[in-house]
């Protein structure tokens, strides 16, 4: 039976896998805190948004669709220390009143547990605590919260403990250079005004250093190599919801006439290339495109993301060229998301994500693609 809440009220969640929908009348930013006992974030990783969408051993993720997002979570995967999950939404309109209507759902695999509905008619707050999945002795409930913060994402943030200026992205309106922008851990995105583009005009650029030659071992197929070599690649969703990917990999490099409008300009097997590999979206079809996923992964060679020195760079024509480094935060683990360009109205949104992964199928998990993946080669 469905628990159709109003603000405080509370229920009990049967189950230890939920999923959370939360949607909009307009276009937002959901996120969730994990919370320890005196309901604060203990490290970076408790605080999952669009920049960091997984949280550790698939306690939770967050499959976000411009004004609605998805969170799959796995209490029992949950570290100990966490003892609540809030679950909260932003906006970039200049209040919640902006967005006309926010729902929110709560189901586990036997249906929709609890559902509840924001009134947001003259609210002037601009970021939201929905609700909150809490632990209470040995029950797990879920409680609708309803708490408005007012100006947004920093006093959102620093209520749960997060340092604002660290670990989230700078306010919409902050002004951007001219000549290069570096996406960070600090200022992980930039919104640039969406113009019309021509087709061609809009190129991403993975370039690295190949290294010394050693034998190791293919990082995904367990394949001899004689150094490291790096595949560009890009999940494409259009606007209607069509999905592809675009990589070397099982030859699918993709068409920039037709769907999806990305295609993959060859493929540097060495490195040693001085202009490494290329993507280019068809900036014409630009208005068709929904979100595109830049992610590379070591087709071959020891699995060592600061020997590569690999960098990847933005270029849309009339704009600044957008830069960024993946970190190698987990040399270990072979494949890395590197950044999503998302068509948010009039703008378009880069967001570093640098998010490393055991392979394509791990990292279909943490994004919610849905995709069957097979071994394969080039």
């Amino acid at each position: 039976m469905t628990a159709n809440l109003v603000p405080g009220q509370n229920c009990p969640l049967p189950a230890r896998e939920l999923t959370v929908k939360i949607s909009a009348g307009g276009e937002a930013d959901f996120s969730a805190f994990l919370l320890n006992g005196a309901g604060k974030t203990e490290r970076d990783e408790d605080f999952i948004f669009y920049g960091q969408t997984a949280a550790p051993a698939g306690a939770l993720t967050l499959s976000p669709a411009g004004s609605s997002a998805s969170f799959e979570v796995n209490l029992s995967r949950l570290s100990k220390r966490i003892e609540k999950i809030a679950f909260t939404v932003t906006s970039d309109q200049p209040s919640l009143a902006g967005l006309g209507r926010l729902d929110m759902e709560i189901s586990d695999s036997g249906g929709v547990v609890a559902r509840c509905e924001a009134k947001l008619s003259g609210r002037p707050e601009g970021a939201l605590i929905v609700g909150e999945i809490y632990k209470r002795g040995a029950q797990w409930k879920f409680r609708y919260v309803d708490q408005g913060f007012n100006g947004g994402l920093k006093p959102l943030a620093e209520h749960f403990g997060v340092d604002i200026a660290a670990d989230a992205p700078p306010p919409p309106e902050k002004k951007v250079s001219l000549s290069k922008i570096s996406l960070t851990k600090n200022e992980p995105r930039v919104d640039l005004e969406k113009k019309k583009l021509r087709g061609g005009a809009f190129r991403v650029n993975l370039n690295w250093r190949r290294g010394k030659k050693k034998s190791g071992w293919g990082a995904f197929f367990g394949r001899g190599s004689g150094g490291i070599d790096l595949d560009l690649g890009a999940y494409v969703r259009t606007k209607d919801g069509a999905q592809t990917i675009v990589q070397a990999l099982g030859d699918t490099f993709g068409f920039l006439e037709r769907f999806p409008y990305v295609k993959l300009m060859g493929d540097d097997r060495t490195g040693d290339q001085a202009e490494g590999e290329w993507i280019y979206i068809n900036g014409d079809k630009i208005d068709l495109i929904d979100e595109i996923i830049i992610y590379t992964f070591i087709y071959e060679g020891v699995p060592n993301w600061s020997e590569t020195d690999a960098e990847v760079k933005i270029q849309i024509d009339g704009q600044p060229e957008i830069g960024t480094r993946l970190t190698g935060r987990d040399n270990s683990l072979p494949m890395a998301a590197i950044a999503r360009i998302a068509n948010k109205g009039g703008v378009l949104r880069v967001e570093r994500l640098d998010q490393y992964f055991r392979g394509h199928k791990d990292m279909d998990k943490a994004f919610g693609w849905g995709f069957r993946w097979e071994a394969g080669r080039k």
